[in-house]
């Protein structure tokens, strides 16, 4: 677009020297502001491309200060404090209306008394089937305002502008899904009292070419599913493939349910992404494209400009490259959190290519419930129900029992059925116990962030030996405290990572490693190894731990003879990441650090000796170049009949748990003192904690007494334990 336009009604008339807005300038207003930034903001987020680099940058500038003077003038309670920020971003609206005033694309509207005709014969030219029209509406002397509007060709075909009868209008129409070739767009301009201006513009694409894609497996060398993102650099916009999955009807409208997964992973692999499983041919505007390709974090991503030529067929192959295979090393990834209705072959189909694009071997299927009602639906359970095409595995699960503001959030694997009772729903040990005696594992959702409360049931529940694992990794970040907190008292912890998609980016974005060793996997292989703690949890960083010749989750007996001898290792891959830290924990205390700021050091690793002295917990943790993260499962070292427990902080540990369960007991009692006043009579949570009070009440008492024999275990170790 390379003219401005000049309306009048009746009349359009070629502008080629540039005119003055003629606005009154005063006071602005805070919905002034947000429509000025907004308006910037849409102009250097998707339609760039109309300027010249110079004032690319000083839009971005622009739009950049108008969000922090409305975010600020937001936050305020000052209005002397409010003013400063008015009249400083006055300035940046000045500055931005400069820069529209010299703007080649603009279309000048000014109201007339002549019939309505077309524009001259030389449309509006946009570069694909996407692209934006700025109109200048001058109605008189008044304010000056700014507002954004989106027209998708796909829902209706013409442009309703809202303005005030006078004054100055800014008006950005953003455009997608434009029809080929030549399309004439009505305009409509309704203006208070004032009589309708309506007039037409013409839009041009150009032609469109064709991009034929195909990735394939580093292994096989045929097609296989992959991670893509297609962004046009013309409007910095990701496209969807042609063939990408949409995963939205299995997501019971929960989370972010879309099969456009925004990512949560570090560096430049974050973003949008679609899950295309197979070879692709579609069109596409004209221009360069950035294409990137990901397989999980053993395969090196790939980043690539690539350019569709109009009229043309452009082809390419790509084949993501292993920079390493778990598998080999007897190690098999798993995502212990994946919400996704399976009813049919269908919905089963879409998920396990979606798996397989991530390069996940095990998913944990999870049906969710809460007191209320259920999600995600499956069409059975147990093994009979398990989704297995090659190493690739969809197991159905639950999270349920699950409450928000109580007890937290509970998750369950291998599962022969649905474990819900709402008679017993603050009950968790009763599901616990269920899910165990069907072969099945159950742990903690959010340890990692303590959320839900999650620390009250913990509390009840880890001493008595009622759960397998817990998540401390989700949504690209990592928390110990709790992880920490239970082990320093001698509990084994084994930790487990899950996307917990959709309200995650995508599946496998963080993921739990088990280790098999020699044994071939199956699910039930899988299982087991979680069962036994051999596990690490990573989104990046590949980490390998010893103690003698145990892994994490074993346990040995230390000889004050022998010295242990500790071993670990962490590597990445200079195309993806590289580790610049390796740390050995110890009772939550960092024994032993390797650092390195070396871009092309792909391997750490720590080897030494200490002492097995009174008993301990162990683990490796390491972070990744990229910002990325990995922390294994512990080994415990006894000695003789002493626990491996943070000796010294006993009574301060014990304290954090008693005071949880209290909290528990409060819960149960405001709930029943509610009842008893008739206070939320229908809140059906009350009722429930109050019912089912006195038993969970019960569980708090004899998780008490565990944690006082501890008190009294801790003084009878005094005498027996070796100085430190």
């Amino acid at each position: 677009m390379k003219n401005t336009w000049r309306i009048s009604i009746g009349v359009w008339t070629l502008v080629w020297m540039l005119s003055g807005s003629g606005s009154a300038w005063g006071q602005i207003t805070e919905p002034e502001l947000s429509g000025a930034a907004e308006l910037a903001g849409a102009l250097i987020q998707n339609h760039s491309y109309l300027f010249a680099s110079v004032d690319q940058t000083r839009l971005d500038q622009l739009n950049r200060r108008l969000r922090e003077f409305r975010n600020q003038a937001q936050k305020t309670s000052s209005g002397q404090e409010a003013a400063a920020i008015m009249n400083q971003a006055a300035d940046a609206i000045q500055s931005l209306y400069a820069i529209l005033e010299k703007a080649p694309f603009r279309m000048v509207i000014t109201p007339g008394a002549h019939a309505l005709t077309l524009p001259p014969d030389k449309p509006v030219e946009l570069p694909g089937d996407v692209g934006a029209l700025l109109f200048q509406i001058q109605l008189g002397e008044g304010p000056v305002r700014c507002q954004t509007l989106d027209l998708d060709f796909a829902e209706k075909s013409a442009i309703d502008i809202e303005t005030e009868a006078t004054g100055i209008h800014w008006v950005l129409v953003s455009l997608t899904n434009v029809p080929a070739k030549l399309t004439t767009v009505p305009v409509n301009i309704r203006r208070g009292p004032e009589p309708r201006i309506r007039f037409y513009v013409q839009v041009q694409t150009p032609a469109f070419g064709r991009l034929k894609m195909e990735i394939l497996s580093d292994e096989t060398g045929k097609p296989v599913p992959a991670m893509v993102r297609l962004v046009w650099k013309t409007d910095g916009r990701d496209r969807r493939p042609g063939n990408a999955i949409e995963i939205a009807p299995q997501m019971d409208n929960q989370g972010q349910p879309s099969g456009r997964r925004r990512a949560q992973l570090p560096g430049r692999l974050a973003g949008p992404y679609w899950c295309v499983p197979k070879p692709f041919d579609m069109t596409l505007p004209p221009g360069e494209w950035e294409v990137t390709i990901r397989r999980g974090v053993e395969h090196i991503p790939i980043f690539q400009t690539i350019s569709v030529a109009a009229g043309q067929v452009s082809e390419f192959t790509f084949q993501p490259r292993r920079w390493v295979d778990m598998r080999r090393l007897g190690w098999y990834s798993g995502d212990d959190h994946v919400h996704c209705q399976i009813l049919n072959d269908g919905d089963a189909g879409r998920l396990m290519a979606w798996v397989q694009a991530e390069d996940i071997h095990l998913a944990n299927v999870v049906k969710m419930g809460d007191l209320y009602r259920t999600w995600f639906e499956q069409r059975g359970w147990g093994p009979e129900n398990r989704v297995i095409e090659g190493d690739y595995v969809l197991s159905p699960g639950q999270e349920c029992p699950r409450t928000h503001n109580e007890l937290g959030h509970t998750i369950h694997m291998n599962t022969k059925e649905m474990v819900r009772d709402t008679s017993q729903y603050y009950l968790y040990d009763t599901v616990f116990d269920a899910v165990h005696a069907q072969g099945g594992l159950s742990g903690y959702c959010h340890v990692l962030f303590n959320m839900f409360q999650v620390h009250r049931d913990m509390s009840i529940n880890i001493p008595k030996g009622k759960t397998d694992f817990v998540e401390v990794m989700q949504f690209a970040q990592m928390g110990t405290d709790l992880f920490y907190d239970f082990l320093n008292l001698g509990f084994k912890m084994t930790a487990s990572a899950g996307s917990d998609v959709p309200w995650g980016g995508t599946v496998g974005e963080v993921r739990v490693y088990a280790f098999l060793g020699e044994i071939p996997f199956t699910p039930d292989a899988w299982f087991e190894a979680v069962r036994r703690g051999r596990t690490f949890v990573t989104n990046g960083p590949m980490i390998d731990f010893r103690v003698n010749a145990a892994y994490p989750g074993d346990e040995i007996a230390g000889n004050p003879q022998h010295p242990l001898r500790v071993r670990a290792r962490v590597w990445g891959h200079p195309d993806r990441m590289v580790p610049t830290e390796l740390e050995i924990v110890s009772q939550g205390e960092v024994i032993r650090k390797l650092e390195s700021q070396d871009p092309l050091r792909q391997e750490l690793s720590l080897e030494f000796e200490m002492p097995a002295g009174n008993g301990f917990w162990i683990a490796a943790r390491a972070k990744g170049s990229d910002g990325s993260l990995a922390h294994t499962t512990p080994i415990y070292v006894t000695r003789g009949n002493l626990r491996f427990w943070k000796y010294e902080n006993v009574n301060e540990l014990i304290a954090k748990r008693m005071a949880s369960l209290d909290e528990v007991e409060n819960l149960v009692n405001q709930a029943r003192e509610d009842l008893k006043q008739g206070k939320n009579p229908d809140n059906r949570e009350t009722r429930q904690l109050a019912e089912q009070g006195p038993a969970l009440l019960e569980r708090v008492n004899e998780a008490r007494r565990i944690y006082e024999n501890l008190l009294r275990l801790a003084q009878e170790e005094q005498s027996a334990r070796a100085p430190s």
